[in-house]
């Protein structure tokens, strides 16, 4: 990972981890927490070519959204599609 990655990544996670702390709804914040259980259980069960297409799928969606050419979805509507 690239230095300007690694900056967009830690600036992303700390505007989660402060959107998290700033949380007073438990309901809410399970949800958040059985995101991080469903996907440690996925990625477990994930053998062979599986890991490389999802992150090449996540790499495509990460330039088009810096390209412009799509928005991402607020983490509170990801959240409540689960």
């Amino acid at each position: 990972m690239n230095n300007m990655s690694s900056i967009s990544l830690q600036a992303t996670q700390n505007e989660i981890i402060r959107q998290v702390l700033n949380t007073q709804d438990i309901h809410f914040l399970d949800k958040i927490k059985n995101l991080f259980l469903k996907k440690e259980a996925d990625d477990a069960c994930m053998v062979g070519e599986e890991p490389l297409a999802g992150f090449s799928e996540a790499l495509k969606e990460l330039k088009d959204y810096r390209d412009g050419k799509i928005e991402l979805k607020p983490l509170d509507d990801l959240l409540n599609e689960l």
